[in-house]
């Protein structure tokens, strides 16, 4: 079904950054249509107009499910959306000039709304800065580089690896030599090894949606910022 619509496409947009290597090339070469190719007017990457973090210095597939242009999991900054909206409505301008100015008026009017949701996502979010946190899987770097959260540790031993009990209790034995206030996940994972480390480490493990759809609360972009910090907040919550 992917495939014939791509055919159709005028526009392919992705985050990019290998995030979907797995299926979008064979759906992109299966389309036939050269229009929406990589290096086309109609292929865009959402993470070429970001800085990328956690870009490797060097490619070593026994380092575990790492990307050469960084981590490709960007949508968890929210600053990052300005700049991506910015070159979004461009190259919509850019593919349909009869409507340019349609485009360059939602920009405008998106940029202001969601300037003013940053502003209050940093401000409900300051009790997060400086908290030490585990994550499940390394995920969170943006969202930790936007709110100043710290990361301790992780619980898989290499990106996309599921944690052995032996890698855990490593951890365990940080957290008693640098103590975490709470364990983030996104809801799709597993969520046994981060209630493994908040039972034995007495912290809180969190759910996040991760994105768009993630969770019931996480309906669109402005809820997805909305119930995660909600549900980050939740965890400053000393556990009982």
């Amino acid at each position: 079904s992917l495939i014939a619509k791509a055919r159709r496409a005028e526009l392919v947009v992705c985050t990019g950054a290998e995030l979907e290597l797995a299926w979008l090339p064979v759906v992109l070469r299966e389309s036939g249509n050269s229009q929406i190719a990589p290096g086309k007017t109609g292929y865009f990457e959402a993470a070429h107009f970001v800085t990328m973090l956690e870009v490797p210095t060097k490619l070593d597939r026994a380092d575990g499910d790492v990307h050469e242009a960084g981590n490709p999991h960007i949508q968890l900054d929210a600053r990052n959306y300005l700049p991506i909206a910015r070159a979004l409505s461009a190259r919509l301008a850019q593919l349909d000039t009869a409507n340019a100015d349609f485009y360059h008026a939602r920009l405008q009017t998106f940029t202001q709304k969601w300037q003013a949701a940053i502003n209050r996502w940093e401000q409900q979010a300051a009790p997060l800065r400086g908290v030490n946190i585990v994550v499940q899987h390394k995920a969170f770097p943006y969202l930790n580089a936007w709110l100043g959260m710290k990361e301790i540790a992780a619980l898989e031993p290499k990106p996309g690896m599921e944690p052995s009990a032996s890698h855990l209790s490593q951890v365990l034995v940080t957290l008693q030599q640098h103590p975490a206030t709470m364990v983030i996940r996104a809801t799709y994972q597993n969520p046994k090894p981060s209630e493994w480390i908040a039972e034995r480490a007495h912290i809180n493990a969190v759910a996040l949606p991760f994105s768009v759809g993630g969770s019931d609360g996480a309906k669109d972009l402005f809820d997805l910022f909305d119930d995660t910090i909600v549900k980050l907040l939740s965890g400053l919550t000393p556990k009982k």
